[in-house]
């Protein structure tokens, strides 16, 4: 018994294989493969599933021109083998032909944003430096003042120590 049921697994391995295969190396041409080989309609559907998937993780990967070029490959397949699932990869198509203009448009956006940061930060710095000059000035005037009523300050106690001490002489020449 065991010896009748081994060749009809295998045969049986060998129909359904022409529907399936290893879907995790080579995705993109497994898929194109499994889909034009399949006969049956649920499983071409799955594998439309799984090529959308594909494009989609190129998109996501920053990969669009790979994407493109799938969908170029994979849509006349399907098309050729199932039409009714044909139209399944125009909502892909119009995501992915829409990612070009907004990948520029946030690298114009993320370019005007350095901008406006980089005028921003030179405004700041400018800034920075027209304070941290007042500041100097201010400090540089109070010291000035400073030191001119320090000057004063020693030379009155310069008069008045020589006015004492002349005082005291006198005094002592008096006697």
């Amino acid at each position: 018994m065991k010896k009748i049921l081994l060749p009809a697994a295998i045969a049986a391995v060998i129909i359904f294989g022409s529907c399936s295969g290893n879907s995790t190396s080579k995705q993109e041409s497994d898929l194109k493969t499994k889909i034009e080989n399949c006969t049956n309609t649920d499983s071409i559907a799955a594998y439309v599933n799984d090529a959308k998937a594909y494009v989609q993780k190129l998109v996501d990967e920053g990969k669009v021109d790979e994407a493109k070029k799938y969908l170029a490959e994979i849509e006349p397949v399907v098309q050729k083998k199932a039409p009714k699932l044909a139209g399944a990869f125009e909502a892909v198509k119009s995501v992915v032909d829409k990612v070009p203009s907004a990948a520029s448009d946030a690298v114009d956006k993320v370019k005007d944003a350095a901008s406006a940061a980089g005028d921003s930060i030179s405004s700041a710095a400018q800034t920075a430096k027209d304070a941290a000059a007042d500041k100097y000035n201010d400090v540089k005037d109070a010291v000035g003042e400073k030191a001119t009523e320090v000057k004063e300050a020693v030379v009155d106690k310069a008069v008045e120590v020589k006015d004492a001490a002349k005082d005291k002489v006198d005094d002592l020449l008096k006697k």
